[in-house]
């Protein structure tokens, strides 16, 4: 599965790994946001992509980690500031890292390009109030682990999680 996304660090440097215009592909970041208590994941519903997501995004300068862009991503997005990471003993490692290639964009002419998305999970007591990013998302819903394996964009990652939050 990690074939092209190996391949791509092979030939592009620390710079270009992160670079927007790079149009061989980037790298993102997200967490998926799990409240313990009821049980339910948060999405985000993307304007531009119209579609609901986990919280994430493009890295940029400023994260030294591909973890630094999911957590600035979550507090950018959702204004969640307070979450646990699930895999503390290995920070570094994502619960996934996904390969997907992103269309043309005939708005903004942008060429067809990769995202090599690590993925992580991150955890709450309960659910708890979210101030969503207004540029980005129109809105957001709390649904639960089967809802969530209905989503079209998630289908090898609901196991992992699965797994994980039963433990």
């Amino acid at each position: 599965r990690q074939a092209k996304f190996i391949e791509y660090l092979k030939t592009h440097n620390e710079n270009e790994i992160i670079d927007w215009n790079n149009f061989d592909g980037h790298i993102t970041a997200g967490g998926f946001i799990y409240a313990k208590q009821e049980k339910k994941f948060l999405l985000v519903y993307h304007k531009m992509l119209q579609m609901y997501l986990y919280p994430g995004g493009h890295s940029e300068v400023v994260d030294s980690t591909p973890l630094d862009t999911a957590k600035r991503e979550v507090k950018e997005e959702t204004g969640i500031i307070e979450c646990t990471l699930i895999n503390e003993n290995e920070e570094i490692v994502p619960i996934d890292i996904d390969t997907h290639k992103i269309p043309y964009d005939e708005k903004r002419k942008l060429p067809e390009h990769y995202h090599f998305d690590f993925r992580y999970l991150f955890v709450i007591e309960k659910i708890t109030d979210v101030n969503i990013d207004a540029e980005e998302l129109q809105k957001y819903e709390w649904i639960g682990i089967e809802e969530l394996s209905k989503h079209q964009n998630y289908g090898r990652i609901i196991e992992k999680i699965k797994n994980i939050i039963k433990e």
